[in-house]
């Protein structure tokens, strides 16, 4: 299965720390699972930085990933199979991540979902089908 490359999607998690802290960062939708680079650094001046951290998120973890268009921004918002998926990324809350997206950056956003889509779906007839073929042993 070969799908048309997507871009790099750049998305920010704002009000970490009680809004001392914002995480930049990158989403790539690859075979294995979404791809996240990202660094936290504090709100004011930029200049504290975590450095870049890179956390793969494997399909198998995923129960439900969507966009929510607004006017000024939209969302990615991404849900893990347990509150476990997502401890490593700051903002997270109860095994689910909202990810800001600015305007400029909504259709690569939509693009890069739909493509995450099709993937989690795949991962989840895949599933289904072994489930099924062990049942006939």
């Amino acid at each position: 299965m070969n799908y048309t490359s997507n871009p790099s999607v750049p998305f920010e998690i704002s009000n970490i720390n009680h809004g001392l802290q914002v995480a930049k960062g990158l989403l790539k939708v690859k075979e294995e699972g979404l791809v996240f680079e990202f660094e936290v650094e504090d709100s004011f001046l930029g200049i504290i930085k975590s450095g870049v951290k890179t956390e793969t998120i494997p399909y198998r973890n995923l129960e439900n990933i969507r966009f929510e268009k607004g006017w000024w921004s939209g969302k990615v918002i991404l849900e893990g199979t347990s509150m476990k998926v997502f401890e490593s990324f700051p903002g997270s809350e109860q095994g689910r991540l909202k990810l800001k997206v600015k305007r400029s950056n909504k259709d690569d956003a939509q693009n890069t979902v739909s493509s995450a889509r099709v993937h989690l779906s795949e991962y989840k007839l895949k599933e289904l089908d072994d489930e099924n073929t062990e049942g006939e042993i």
